[in-house]
């Protein structure tokens, strides 16, 4: 019996001398077990996948963005370009307008507003064409220096010209305005109202008044490059003046004295010179046919 006692107090001593894990100490080791599964998770080789696989979904999204802009460019429909004639060479990108160079626009009969009820013409102008014939408008007429401006003075140029002079259209196969800019009158085809075998090229103003501008006068010049490029004239054409030809006071002194100093100005009916158009049978009233 003793014996069990002493077994039993002894057991009861030691009991007391181990202590019991405290709450604390449990906390600590689960906050401690926690730390090191964070700093686990946050190693460097986790955060490097997440970054390659970030990157490599970034790629993927703009390959496919880029291979469905390039289906959508791919698969436009394009604007087909208007089917119209063009009279001279387009040498910028423009839809309105074809030109000469250099900005000189070449406003054709549609544009300006012609009148499509004039008597048709039936005098075809053969090409190519020997004689060029200078003219004006005159009658103190002021220079016109934008296309709207020109377009009116177009149409009135060809209202007087049907209604008071009862001639089936406007006169002239061109005119050029003060900026430098073509009108077309009766074009390439028809032959205008002075003479065949001319093509008539009439300064809008009246240049017994006013000075040709620089522009005006390289649209005429440029007009003309264009007509021998395009043997519409002749290489060796005669360049003259319409008071060469009758007596008028056209194209204005002003002009006059200009296009003298051009080479292909020829000096018909001026003092002893032969009569303008005599080596073709042409007379004086060859150059007022008004048809």
């Amino acid at each position: 019996m003793k014996l069990l006692l002493k077994v039993h107090s002894e057991r009861t001593a030691r009991r007391r001398r181990t202590p019991e894990p405290s709450l604390g100490h449990s906390r600590d080791s689960s906050r401690i077990n926690s730390s090191s599964n964070r700093s686990r998770d946050n190693s460097p080789s986790k955060r490097l996948n997440r970054n390659t696989i970030l990157l490599i979904t970034l790629i993927l999204l703009v390959l496919a963005t880029a291979l469905i802009v390039l289906y959508v460019e791919l698969n436009r429909p394009r604007s087909e370009a208007a089917n119209k004639a063009i009279y001279f060479g387009n040498t910028y990108d423009h839809d309105t307008f074809p030109n000469l160079g250099n900005g000189h626009l070449v406003i054709d009969r549609i544009q300006w507003g012609a009148s499509s009820n004039v008597r048709p013409l039936t005098v075809p102008l053969r090409r190519p064409i020997p004689y060029v014939l200078i003219t004006h408008i005159g009658v103190q007429s002021i220079p016109c220096s934008n296309v709207y401006k020109c377009s009116i003075k177009m149409r009135t140029i060809q209202d007087a010209a049907v209604a008071e002079k009862i001639l089936p259209d406007i006169q002239s196969n061109f005119y050029v305005s003060d900026e430098g800019n073509i009108y077309v009158g009766r074009g390439w085809d028809w032959a205008n109202t002075y003479a065949n075998q001319t093509l008539a090229i009439t300064f809008m103003g009246d240049y017994g008044r006013y000075m040709p501008s620089p522009k005006q006068l390289e649209g005429v010049q440029f007009l003309l490059a264009h007509a021998v490029a395009n043997h519409q004239l002749e290489a060796d054409y005669k360049l003259v003046a319409q008071n060469q030809t009758k007596t008028a006071k056209s194209p204005g002194v002003n002009v006059f004295r200009e296009i003298r100093k051009w080479p292909h100005f020829y000096g018909c009916g001026l003092d002893d010179a032969p009569a303008c158009g005599s080596e073709l049978g042409m007379t004086r009233a060859s150059w007022d046919a008004k048809q």
